[in-house]
């Protein structure tokens, strides 16, 4: 009897070969999604005990995520897509980059936020190009290095208030606060320009973050999430110390070893403009300098009593750092 099928071309064996291993090379769109929905969920419900994924900046995961989606070939534009959202709502960058086609907006009051390694000369030194009105620094020179930076930079209207870790040189007059006894990762202090005008200030360096990448290890997972509760503590101690002192802060910025983070900073921030998230242009981040700079942990907040209007982060020299300037308009 004869076989009534046809026989197969070898080239078409050859062509239907290669198709199948290709498929076999392409991925889920659903693997993208899936990821997509739970980082969106961790860094929206921030927690303690996730710190340790939502501590890293959020383009790195989205940059995951749309590989995911690229490397599913079928359908991959379905796979992308939610992760244009998750930039907008998570990536700083995502608007501060578009910002630099803006005109650069006036400004009559300059903040530049700086830790200077372990008290570097030459890092502080690297502010005064600058131009600044107020200058919060961290891991802060001597008192009289710190007496010579406000003579440096602001002549016979500079003046200075030492701490042991931050520290506030300033065009203008400086009048402390006594904070209590012992007190060492902020300074107070009241504020008034040459022409008058008044503003509270607050410098400071907050608990130092966990520095660890073995996240396979659970120990690291905890030391995350233990560092962001201690931090939170700490938070809460210095806006109660604030408010017994009937001190209630226009500008605070600094040092704060944690990327913004509501749930840690809302005590001493809630109501406050953060300045690079509202006005920043170009990237963010200001630790490690010079790289890899990845993390956004050096801030400046501001009350309604004076309108950011834009900031810029500056790489050093000197520093491990890099440098955070913020430029404000203050009510007549």
């Amino acid at each position: 009897m004869e076989n009534d099928q046809a026989p197969l071309n070898p080239g078409t064996m050859e062509a239907s070969q290669r198709s199948l291993k290709r498929r076999g090379r392409r991925i889920s769109p659903l693997w993208s999604i899936g990821f997509f929905v739970v980082l969106s969920g961790l860094y929206f419900f921030r927690t303690d005990a996730t710190y340790a994924i939502t501590v890293w900046p959020a383009w790195l995961g989205a940059s995951v995520g749309i590989s995911l989606g690229l490397l599913s070939r079928e359908k991959w534009f379905h796979a992308v897509l939610p992760w244009i959202l998750f930039v907008f709502l998570f990536v700083d960058e995502a608007k501060s980059y578009p910002r630099m086609m803006l005109p650069e907006p006036p400004h009559d009051l300059r903040v530049v936020s700086l830790n200077c390694a372990g008290g570097t000369y030459s890092a502080a030194e690297e502010v005064k190009a600058q131009n600044p009105d107020i200058v919060l620094f961290q891991e802060s020179c001597g008192k009289d290095d710190l007496a010579k930076l406000a003579k440096s930079f602001f002549g016979a209207e500079g003046s200075h208030l030492f701490g042991p870790d931050a520290s506030i040189i300033a065009r203008g007059s400086l009048i402390g606060v006594a904070t209590p006894k012992g007190t060492n990762e902020y300074v107070a202090a009241e504020w008034t320009d040459v022409k008058g005008r008044k503003l509270n200030v607050v410098s400071l360096r907050l608990l130092p973050p966990v520095m660890r990448v073995d996240l396979y290890d659970m120990s690291a997972w905890k030391d995350f999430a233990d560092n962001r509760a201690m931090r939170r503590t700490q938070v809460k101690r210095i806006a109660d110390e604030l408010e017994r002192l009937n001190f209630f802060p226009h500008l605070i910025g600094g040092d704060f070893n944690t990327p913004p983070d509501h749930d840690v900073l809302d005590p001493l921030t809630k109501g406050f403009t953060d300045t690079f998230a509202k006005t920043g242009v170009g990237y963010g981040a200001t630790c490690v300098n010079p790289y890899p700079c990845l993390v956004r942990i050096d801030h400046i907040y501001c009350s309604t009593k004076v309108t950011a209007t834009r900031s810029r982060v500056i790489a050093t020299q000197n520093s491990d750092h890099r440098m955070l300037v913020s430029d404000f308009m203050r009510s007549p």
